[in-house]
């Protein structure tokens, strides 16, 4: 009988003490802990000796009744140091005025923790840090054209993290998978020391692709199309994240002022510099679409390479006239498929969607991942073929859709992932910036494994759109893209907006048998991509490949 109400008591105590933990509340937890007393008692005193009598069994009983109130004043100080310890120490201190300050203990403790290191695929310090004697830690941003990708880090009750320092924030602040050292710095009063990550960005090829945009607004995307591994991301205007950088050892108001005023001309800018355009800016991709419409019409058999179209210089479509300027020879009118690529003639693509069909359309951009989410390290926006639904069923919609009107967005990093999807004989890979996280003792806590994201088209399907977007660069719009002993594989885009000039678009990858780079320039009203995009993409490529030397 008195094993059965210990194993009771046993029961009892724990539900009410588990009670009061998720009840959360101080009072709920104190009536949790006042009725637990009942069964703790009990179990305790029946402990006691039963044979024991005189001034020892007082002595006994004095005893466990000091042992019961030790049990629930440990009970009570170990919600305090492990459950409730986080809350109180971010809880906010009340002001003489009305309103709260900072709490200095959350305050000193974020200026020690030393945040983990970010390099490139080189090895070149991206992020690092400073820690002054007194052991206040400064974050550092040695490369500007790289601070953007990286993000910015203030402290919490500043504007927090952006870019990867927020995407990995767990790591680099050491709070993930790592219990034993938050445990250690708790209680020996030492600093936190966050994991390093090593991103696949090359800071060169990255300080390039910056020069070569200049001050024009856009976006540049450069990755090997082989496994995902992205080597520069540009977007246009940019911040620089060094300027939002908080310096512990400067007094704490005028640093507070200084990053507030900092945060403010970047915000009014007008310029969207915050907005990484090129995995968040939508854009109508031109002639660049043209390649997933050519994609899904050999892959479904609806057309060859060699399939012969009529273009006299324009295409009605009920009553909506499609004009063609781009034929090079104003006398022919027969086009086959691959001469239409080559000199991205509108009038052929709309005959091209057409024939294809709406259904074919959709299901084909959705295996280019339009309208699909895109995994990915940084913030990406979702492309899309079309805004309203049943819009295709539209003739003049397909039509137009199929050489990159319509109604489509798209993000560079969606066109490049396009372009690298025929790269990669049909299938699309996953696009990735962090390769590895290592921990303070260089081991390595997190590796990603490149997968493929999606298989869109064949490889027979891949390798005609290879040969045709050779064309474009060799006999097409594509020339300015032409290097020298190294076969190009590009297209072209000029994406018309009604007013002002068109976006210039230019995506590739090279060497067309064995490509080993790809790469999407977009300069945003800068004309037409063939003489503004394409020019920069060369060089990167050159430079990416060795052919030319980085600065």
């Amino acid at each position: 009988m008195r094993k059965l109400l210990r194993l009771v008591s046993i029961i009892l105590a724990a539900a009410l003490l588990g009670y009061g933990i998720a009840a959360g509340t101080d009072d709920l937890w104190l009536v949790a802990v006042y009725a637990a007393a009942v069964p703790i008692g009990y179990l305790i005193y029946s402990l006691l000796p039963r044979q024991t009598v005189g001034w020892r069994r007082n002595v006994w009983a004095i005893s466990a009744t000091v042992m019961l109130g030790f049990v629930l004043l440990s009970l009570q100080l170990l919600r305090q140091q492990f459950i409730v310890a986080p809350v109180l120490a971010s809880r906010p201190i009340p002001a003489g005025t009305g309103g709260t300050v900072v709490n200095p203990r959350v305050y000193e403790s974020e200026l020690r923790v030393q945040r983990g290191r970010i390099f490139d695929r080189n090895g070149v310090e991206l992020a690092g840090r400073v820690v002054s004697p007194n052991g206040l830690v400064r974050r550092t941003y040695p490369v500007a054209s790289t601070s953007y990708i990286i993000g910015y880090h203030t402290p919490s009750y500043l504007y927090g993290n952006a870019g990867l320092e927020e995407r990995f924030n767990e790591y680099l602040s050491g709070q993930r998978g790592n219990p034993i050292g938050q445990i250690k710095a708790r209680m020996l009063h030492r600093p936190l020391v966050g994991d390093d990550l090593h991103l696949t960005l090359d800071s060169k090829l990255q300080t390039l692709a910056q020069r070569l945009l200049g001050n024009r607004s856009g976006a540049i995307v450069v990755m090997d199309p082989r496994n995902g591994q992205i080597l520069a991301m540009v977007s246009n205007p940019a911040y620089d994240a060094a300027e939002l950088s908080y310096d512990p050892t400067k007094p704490r108001s005028e640093e507070v002022r200084r990053i507030q005023r900092a945060y403010e001309r970047i915000v009014s800018s007008g310029d969207a510099r915050l907005l990484n355009r090129a995995t968040q800016g939508l854009y109508s991709p031109g002639s660049t679409f043209k390649t997933v419409t050519a994609a899904a019409a050999l892959d479904t058999g609806t057309a060859s390479p060699n399939t012969v179209y009529e273009d006299d210089g324009s295409y009605v479509v009920n009553g909506y006239v499609i004009l063609d300027p781009n034929r090079p020879d104003k006398s022919r009118t027969k086009w086959t498929l691959e001469e239409a690529y080559e000199y991205s003639l509108n009038a052929v693509f709309a005959q091209v969607g057409l024939k294809l069909g709406a259904a074919n359309m959709q299901e084909y951009g959705r295996r280019f991942m339009y309208d699909r989410q895109i995994p990915f390290d940084l913030p990406v926006t979702k492309s899309q073929l079309v805004t309203k639904p049943g819009f295709l069923s539209d003739p003049v919609a397909l039509a137009s859709s199929a050489f990159g009107q319509g109604q489509i967005l798209a993000t560079p990093l969606e066109i490049l992932l396009d372009t690298a999807t025929i790269a990669n004989d049909g299938v699309m890979p996953s696009p990735y910036l962090v390769s590895e996280i290592k921990n303070p003792q260089g081991q390595v806590v997190y590796s990603f494994e490149p997968q493929p994201l999606s298989h869109v088209v064949s490889p027979r399907t891949a390798q005609q759109m290879k040969d045709m977007m050779v064309a474009a660069v060799e006999h097409g719009s594509g020339f300015e893209a032409r290097i020298p002993g190294i076969e190009v594989a590009g297209k072209t885009g000029t994406a018309q907006l009604g007013k002002g000039k068109p976006h210039a678009w230019f995506t590739a990858f090279a060497p067309a048998d064995h490509p080993k780079v790809a790469v999407v320039v977009l300069v945003e009203h800068g004309g037409e991509g063939y003489s503004v995009a394409a020019p920069i993409a060369r060089q990167l490529i050159e430079a990416a490949l060795n052919v030319r030397e980085q600065p």
